[in-house]
């Protein structure tokens, strides 16, 4: 079993379920492999566990960074034009 606990710093509680948000589509019914998200006042948390080929796992992993890194710098520019 592989795991991994990604933690992306955030303004507040409202972003951070935003970026849970973000990426909740691409955690349904994904075979051996689990990504569970959590929305904190300062963080959004992400916990994967993978049962399968590290292969999967790590494609997987660089696609929730990519989709997060799109994400968090969208909610960004909204919040500093909202400022």
């Amino acid at each position: 079993m592989i795991r991994a606990r990604l933690e992306i710093a955030t303004s507040s509680k409202k972003v951070s379920q935003s970026l849970v948000k973000a990426v909740e589509p691409d955690n349904l019914k994904m075979k051996g492999l689990r990504v569970d998200g959590r929305a904190t006042p300062a963080s959004a948390e992400f916990l994967m566990v993978c049962d399968g080929k590290i292969e999967t796992f790590i494609s997987t992993l660089d696609d929730m960074l990519a989709c997060l890194q799109a994400a968090r710098g969208t909610l960004n520019r909204i919040n500093n034009d909202m400022e």
